[in-house]
């Protein structure tokens, strides 16, 4: 199984504020969910989000 872009995105800030350096926080929940970025690098990330993302994420085999 694959992560879910959604399931990541509910768990962001959701501002589009572009501190990650992508246009909107679906590209870079995209781009997390296919192992392309690190949720980490979402600098508005709040703690306990990055506990959960951290958490979903960790299922998850991403092969890069």
């Amino acid at each position: 199984p694959k992560p879910k872009v959604l399931e990541i995105l509910k768990l962001l800030p959701r501002t589009n504020c572009h501190e990650c350096g992508e246009p909107t926080c679906m590209v870079f929940a995209t781009l997390v969910a296919a192992g392309a970025k690190g949720y980490e690098d979402c600098p508005p990330l709040i703690e306990e989000n990055k506990r959960k993302l951290d958490e979903y994420m960790s299922q998850f085999r991403l092969d890069f």
